[in-house]
């Protein structure tokens, strides 16, 4: 997840963290309930950013034991069908219940969120979240982060998409496509002003190279930030949510399917 007011650097970085996630198998959801400015379009962010916890909460559904004998699913095409065999009853949808479960998240990455109280709004409406998940803050520059047990800085860095860019080899080899690497290139280009400020490194400049022959729509990200940069809008407060990651364990009682989509992306 992000801040309220996030920078074009932690909404890039928090697209591309979460498809970088993703793509290793993590279950990550990207959360900001914000406005998103109209320069990211291209950047497809209403399909990585959510804008509420809704896809957080598990569903129950509850019936009485007495009334069961057997419990089965099967997967049929787009459905996930249940079977409920009675046991000496019949059953109807009268008795079945329905509920919200809680939050099943394991982590909170924090994209240059200083302090807790200004992460998203969409994450502090539900403070168990951030009570009971593992909070991991990332933060480029000088200011300092306090909102995770976990805190990365680098006062060295150009940006939050530098930062995370320079740790993806070491989750996989190979891991950044066209799509990662045009988002992760965009919050880097904004913070150096498109290579002209005092932020522009030799570093940054090997790494958007990288990022261009990974697949990095150069001319494209230039082209869309040019009026931000131009405008002075690019920055912000530097405080953007992070990729919110699933929990997949259940306790020894459960039984988990774990439906993986290959065909979305």
């Amino acid at each position: 997840t992000v801040s309220a007011n996030p920078s074009v650097d932690q909404l890039s970085a928090a697209i591309g963290f979460t498809l970088l996630m993703n793509k290793l198998g993590k279950h990550a959801t990207a959360v900001f309930s914000g406005h998103i400015p109209s320069t990211l379009e291209f950047l497809k962010p209403e399909e990585t950013l959510e804008q509420n916890t809704d896809s957080l909460r598990d569903f129950i559904i509850s019936l009485d034991k007495a009334k069961a004998d057997k419990l089965r699913y099967k997967v049929e095409d787009e459905f996930v069908k249940i079977y409920i065999t009675p046991y000496r009853t019949s059953l109807s949808d009268a008795d079945l219940n329905f509920s919200q479960g809680d939050f099943n998240v394991d982590a909170v990455v924090a994209l240059g969120v200083d302090q807790r109280e200004h992460v998203d709004q969409a994450i502090l409406e539900h403070g168990r979240i951030l009570h009971d998940a593992t909070v991991i803050g990332v933060m480029a520059g000088q200011t300092q982060t306090e909102v995770g047990s976990i805190n990365w800085q680098d006062p060295a860095a150009s940006s939050l998409c530098e930062m995370l860019v320079s740790i993806s080899e070491s989750f996989q080899s190979g891991l950044l496509d066209g799509q990662m690497s045009t988002a992760f290139l965009t919050g880097i280009v904004a913070e150096t002003d498109r290579f002209s400020n005092d932020k522009t490194s030799p570093k940054v400049m090997t790494m958007s190279a990288q990022l261009m022959a990974a697949g990095a729509n150069q001319q494209l990200i230039a082209t869309q930030l040019a009026p931000v940069v131009e405008a002075d809008l690019s920055g912000g407060n530097g405080d953007l949510p992070a990729p919110v990651m699933d929990d997949e364990q259940g306790s020894a009682d459960e039984a988990v399917l774990d439906l993986h989509h290959e065909d979305d992306g």
